[in-house]
C-alpha cells in the first residue's frame, strides 16, 4: 500500500474554544493532567501557549468550585 505526503499531514489545534473540548473530553475519558498535552501533540499541531492557558483556566475554575461558599458567619463549637 502507498502512502502520499499529504496523509501524514496532522489537522492544527490552535482555536481555544477546540482546545477547551479537547481537554474536557481527555478529562472525561480518565486521562491525567499531565498527559494532555502528549496525547494532544501525537495527533494534532497544537499550539502549547494556548493549551497551558486552557489548562490553567480550567484549573482555576475547578478550584472556584471545589470550595465552599464562605459565608460572613464563624463556625462555634
Amino acid at each position: 500500500m502507498r502512502y502520499t505526503w499529504e496523509d501524514n499531514i496532522k489537522l492544527r489545534l490552535t482555536d481555544r474554544r477546540k482546545l477547551m473540548l479537547a481537554v474536557e473530553r481527555l478529562l472525561a475519558r480518565g486521562v491525567p493532567e499531565e498527559l494532555i498535552p502528549i496525547r494532544l501533540a501525537h495527533a494534532f499541531y497544537v499550539d502549547m501557549d494556548e493549551l497551558n492557558s486552557v489548562l490553567e483556566s480550567m484549573r482555576e475554575s475547578s478550584k472556584a468550585t471545589e470550595q465552599p461558599a464562605q459565608s460572613g458567619y464563624r463556625a462555634v463549637a
